[in-house]
């Protein structure tokens, strides 16, 4: 595409995104190279269209995105991503759903979103989105760059996931951000916040009695139980971090003694703080 006839015009105009935190931002990243940090208080979905990628995002780790596949990064989310092949990615940021028609349709299928089983894994970009993807490429990289387009193209991406794709490939992709509501979604913004299950009952305003019982009704598992495995995938996540230590990880986790992160990783890893590091980044 060529340059924009009066470029001068378009750039001057207040609605031409000169600062870019919500809307699309294309890029070319060679082999080896590492993405540029992301706003962690924003959504993101990472469509890769030539070559391939491998992305770590909390818990989830070296899950590889190859060419045309799409994935969600929830706001929050601890993520790293590198290039495995000289790759062109087109991201699409935001912060809540616009559109009053995703809202109620994402929402009417919570009973479902509350018994499904997430998997961070990603979507393939289908016909029409092929389309839609490589047109905003094109806008992008021939300068027009106006807040309009970006609005106008983030409710179509909606609308054409709605048309194109099914309700569980839609709910998988979309589940971060979308089936938490409720006492699981409580919980998952909150247990990473709190010192005792007692604290995070506290804050749900219910008993802690029932509180166990909804729990162990939601999750399958206790809530010592619960916690205990997720803060063994956070804890196995940083180990793979060649820049962090065991006294890092004891602290960001609040291990009161090397003697008490020991015993967890033992329990949870059948081997010693060291051995856990060794082995998270050797795999």
């Amino acid at each position: 595409m060529e340059n924009l006839f009066y470029l001068e015009e378009h750039t001057s105009c207040r609605k031409y995104k000169s600062d870019f935190r919500t809307g699309f931002k294309y890029s070319t990243i060679k082999a080896g190279t590492t993405l540029e940090k992301m706003d962690t208080s924003c959504n993101h979905i990472l469509f890769l269209r030539e070559g391939q990628m491998s992305v770590n995002c909390d818990e989830h780790a070296r899950q590889v995105i190859k060419k045309d596949e799409f994935i969600l990064i929830p706001k929050g989310a601890k993520l790293s991503c590198m290039s495995i092949r000289d790759s062109e990615l087109l991201v699409m940021t935001f912060d809540v759903l616009q559109s009053v028609c995703d809202k109620s349709m994402l929402q009417s299928d919570q009973e479902q979103y509350e018994q499904m089983t997430y998997s961070f894994a990603p979507t393939p970009i289908r016909y029409p989105l092929t389309s839609f993807v490589d047109l905003l490429i094109t806008y992008l990289k021939g300068g027009i760059d106006c807040e309009h387009l970006h609005e106008i193209k983030e409710k179509e991406f909606f609308l054409v996931l709605r048309r194109c794709y099914s309700k569980e490939e839609i709910m998988n992709l979309l589940y971060p951000i979308v089936g938490v509501s409720g006492f699981k979604g409580f919980v998952l913004q909150n247990y990473m916040d709190v010192d005792s299950i007692t604290e995070l009952a506290e804050r749900s305003g219910m008993r802690r009695t029932l509180f166990d019982i909804r729990f162990r009704e939601v999750f399958g598992l206790s809530a010592r139980q619960w916690i205990l495995r997720q803060t063994a995938k956070h804890v196995r996540y940083k180990a793979m971090d060649p820049d962090i230590t065991i006294r890092d990880i004891m602290d960001e986790f609040k291990f009161n003694s090397a003697t008490h992160f020991c015993r967890f990783c033992k329990q949870q890893f059948n081997c010693t703080p060291k051995e856990l590091l060794r082995n998270a980044r050797e795999e």
